[in-house]
């Protein structure tokens, strides 16, 4: 298996080619945080709906004889191929932006084979965002008290959890937390603020905890919990990524 390639700097000018809804994602989350984002897609209208929230937006074909180099992506920090569907397009496109030496190429999988062919064409990074999802999506309907935000290892995690019944109006140092349950409360989320809390905090009822720990000990603790988060909007969100 090949290893994902090391992000050595940060990087502040993206190609994405492919506006569905994986690549429009990308864009946007891109362009809010201050990148300079080119756009690139066939489709008239995809390109249309997203033109005046990036820094520069092209209808054409990335497989096309010459477009790519035409529009100078090898000079970007980085390529985001979101193509899915389409192998060919995705597999042909992974590589004319690796022949033109794009420094550091994203590629969008839809299977193990199709990965391995990115990998081995040259693609740095290979995401599956459709599992991902398809995961996410699960996990909340199997558990609603919890949210994944971040898998670390297959042992440690960093979710969203629902406040546990025996910790409402307790502080965090009062209930030993970290020594008693072995998980961390990294942040609260109440209301619309996120609190970083310190041993004084109180929990409340409404609370979202932000936590780290390992996944058993976090499961055992959700468990005990009749409250739950917000699976409507948390299943949205999990939708719109």
């Amino acid at each position: 298996m090949n290893e994902v390639k090391k992000i050595d700097k940060e990087m502040d000018q993206f190609v994405v080619i492919g506006l569905g809804r994986f690549g429009k994602s990308v864009a946007l989350t891109l362009a809010s945080l201050g990148k300079e984002v080119l756009v690139l897609d066939d489709h008239p209208d995809a390109i249309k709906q997203i033109e005046n929230q990036v820094s520069g937006a092209v209808v054409a074909d990335s497989t096309g004889t010459d477009v790519l180099a035409s529009l100078g992506v090898q000079n970007f920090d980085c390529v985001v191929n979101c193509i899915g569907e389409d192998l060919q397009a995705s597999i042909l496109t992974t590589l004319i932006c690796k022949e033109l030496g794009v420094k550091y190429i994203v590629a969008k999988a839809q299977t193990e084979q199709h990965k391995k062919v990115l990998e081995k064409i040259g693609a740095d990074m290979v995401v599956f965002p459709e599992t991902y999802m398809g995961r996410k999506v699960a996990s909340t309907l199997a558990n609603p008290s919890l949210n994944e935000i971040l898998s670390l290892t297959d042992n440690l995690k960093i979710v969203e959890m629902a406040t546990p019944d025996s910790w409402i109006d307790h502080s965090i140092g009062d209930m030993n937390i970290r020594n008693k349950y072995k998980i961390t409360i990294i942040f609260i989320r109440r209301n619309k603020e996120i609190i970083s809390p310190d041993q004084s905090t109180v929990i409340l009822k409404d609370d979202t905890l932000i936590v780290a720990g390992e996944v058993n000990k976090i499961n055992a603790l959700s468990n005990k919990t009749k409250n739950v988060l917000d699976a409507n909007q948390s299943l949205k969100d999990a939708l719109d990524e």
